[in-house]
C-alpha cells in the first residue's frame, strides 16, 4: 500500500509505503537500491538482515534510517511483517538528518542515533494506533516537527533529479550540466551532499528502475530485449549485468518470484 504525504512534506517525502503480511519464519526478501533513501518504522515482529555476500544475520532496529545502497541486503522475516516506510526523495534525507548524504551510503542506522528517545515515544504511539491512517498521521507529525530544512523546490539537487527521471536515466552528464548551467564539480558536490552517490550512478539506478517498471507491467508477448532497448540498454547482456550488480538477481528471477512487496523488495530463496 502506497500513500502520498501531506503537502507540507511532499517536497522531501516521495510517499509512505505500508507493508503488511504474514510470513513463515525465515522468509527472505532481497532489498536493493531504487535511488531513494528513507526511514523505517517496524510495528510488528522483529526482522533480521544479511549484507551482500554474508551469511551472518543481524537484528534490525525497530526503527532505522537507510542510505543509498551500493550493495543489496537480505531482509529475513521472523513472523508477521508490519512496516511503515517514509520513502524520501533522493535528496530528502538532509532535510531531517543534517549530515552529508555520502555519510549514509550503504548504512542502516538506528533512528535513535538521530532523534534520541523521541524515536521510542513515536514507536509507542504507532503501536497504540489501531489503523494505518492514524499511524501515518503520527509519523507525519513527528517528521514535521523534526524537519530542519524548510524548502527544497528549485534547488540544483531537485532539478537534477527531475531531469534524470524525465529521460529515464539516459541523459548524458554533459547535457545535464548544460541544462543546469553549472560545472561538473558543482554537480558532484551537490550529489555528495544531498543524494549520496554520483550523478552517473544515480542515472544508472534510474534506468534500471524504469526497466523494472516496464517489466512488471509488460504484455506477455514483449521480450526482455525489447524492454531493455526501451530503457536505454543496447544489449541484453549489459542489462542483466547491471541488474545483477545492483540486486544480485536476473530479470527472469525478478519477475518469476511471488509479487514483490515493493519494487526493490523481492522474495528470494533464503540464504543458508
Amino acid at each position: 500500500m502506497q500513500l502520498s504525504p501531506s503537502p507540507i512534506l511532499a517536497d522531501v517525502i516521495k510517499h509512505f509505503l505500508i507493508l503488511e503480511s504474514n510470513f513463515s519464519a525465515g522468509t527472505c526478501h532481497r532489498m536493493f537500491s531504487d535511488g531513494n533513501t528513507g526511514i523505517v518504522f517496524n510495528f510488528s515482529d522483529p526482522l533480521l538482515h544479511q549484507e551482500a555476500g554474508s551469511k551472518k544475520n543481524a537484528v534490525l532496529p525497530q526503527s532505522f534510517v537507510y542510505g543509498q545502497l551500493d550493495a543489496y541486503q537480505n531482509i529475513i522475516a521472523k513472523g508477521k511483517f508490519g512496516l511503515i516506510i517514509a520513502v524520501f526523495h533522493p535528496y530528502g534525507s538532509s532535510a531531517f538528518l543534517k549530515l552529508p548524504a555520502t555519510e549514509l551510503k550503504n548504512e542502516i542506522i538506528d533512528s535513535g542515533c538521530f532523534f534520541g528517545n523521541k524515536t521510542d515515544l513515536l514507536l509507542e504511539k504507532i503501536q497504540e494506533r489501531g489503523d494505518i491512517y492514524s499511524r501515518i498521521k503520527v509519523v507525519e507529525n513527528f517528521l514535521i516537527v523534526n524537519r530542519k530544512t524548510q524548502h527544497y523546490s528549485g534547488t540544483i539537487a531537485t532539478e537534477a533529479v527531475r531531469l534524470i527521471h524525465l529521460h529515464h536515466g539516459n541523459l548524458p552528464i554533459n547535457s545535464l550540466l548544460s541544462n543546469l548551467q553549472i560545472s561538473e564539480r558543482q554537480l558532484q558536490r551537490t550529489f555528495e551532499e544531498h543524494i549520496g552517490i554520483s550523478p552517473k550512478r544515480y542515472s544508472g539506478l534510474t534506468r534500471i528502475q524504469f526497466f523494472l517498471k516496464l517489466l512488471r507491467n509488460r504484455p506477455l508477448e514483449t521480450s526482455l530485449t525489447s524492454l531493455g532497448y526501451d530503457s536505454g540498454f543496447y544489449d541484453q547482456a549489459h542489462l542483466i549485468r547491471e541488474l545483477k550488480n545492483i540486486s544480485g538477481i536476473t530479470p527472469k528471477q525478478y519477475i518469476s518470484q511471488n509479487p514483490p512487496l515493493a519494487a526493490n523488495l523481492v522474495p528470494i530463496t533464503p540464504v543458508k
